[in-house]
């Protein structure tokens, strides 16, 4: 069919020319797709609202030759408290740029789909920072990515003591095997513990969860390392939110 309907979350709005944007968009059925919607930047455009970073928005797409094309939009979804805070902002494009980086396009992917609108639901309502750890743990189970943290990656001992957690080996390392992979950031017991309850509790459970400052600091730098290893590449946000000291 030549047009097609799709529910998505905005990833990004790029600028292209005076009033007219290219997005990309994260569907459940079809992954991510990229599309042109012609005048979206007008004031009186009714594009304008459903296209903005993060909301979730219904489209009617045309297909093109070389890019699809925005012929309707409505918004469901606009979150205005994630534009409203810098915080938030900063904390929704984060998890947006590396929902970006894992889907795939073309490819139906409904669990990454469903994970951001979560996320980005709570990011509108509290800015607590463990909703971005639980998606940055998350994703990298839904990408195959998930880190193994039983038994230690490089002998398998399930009573070590873990000391680092290993990006490149897949799992946490005790003492002995430490050396195995010496940039693999610090995970001690306390943050291998958080680390579990991210990827066993549900979201709303996580506001009771309490984590001190440098157990924090291990979370996040081991769950960042993780990301930026398997995306090939630092995401563009981690700078700013390192400015902001928002990382853990």
């Amino acid at each position: 069919m030549k047009q097609y309907q799709a529910e998505a979350i905005v990833l990004r709005s790029s600028a292209v020319r005076e009033a007219d944007r290219t997005l990309v968009l994260l569907t459940g059925d079809r992954g991510k797709i990229r599309v042109w919607a012609h005048g979206a930047a007008r004031p009186t455009s009714r594009k304008r609202g459903a296209v903005q970073p993060f909301c979730r928005s219904r489209f009617l797409l045309e297909r093109g030759r070389e890019i699809d094309v925005v012929r309707q939009a409505e918004a469901l979804e606009e979150f205005p408290a994630l534009h409203a805070d810098l915080e938030a902002l900063a904390l929704a494009g984060y998890v947006c740029e590396v929902a970006e980086g894992f889907a795939v396009e073309g490819q139906p992917d409904p669990g990454i789909y469903v994970l951001l609108l979560q996320v980005l639901r709570r990011l509108a309502e509290d800015k607590n920072v463990l909703a971005v750890r639980f998606f940055e743990a998350r994703i990298l189970v839904l990408a195959g990515f998930g880190p193994e943290l039983g038994s230690c990656a490089g002998c398998g001992a399930r009573s070590a003591v873990p000391v680092r957690l290993s990006p490149a080996l897949g799992g946490v390392l005790c003492r002995q095997c430490r050396d195995r992979d010496p940039p693999a950031p610090s995970c001690g017991p306390a943050a291998v513990q958080v680390l579990g309850k991210l990827l066993e509790w549900p979201l709303d459970r996580l506001s009771v969860l309490r984590v001190d400052a440098a157990t924090a600091r291990e979370v996040a730098g081991a769950l960042q390392a993780c990301i930026c290893r398997h995306l090939e590449k630092e995401p563009r946000t981690l700078a700013f939110l390192r400015k902001m000291d928002l990382l853990s």
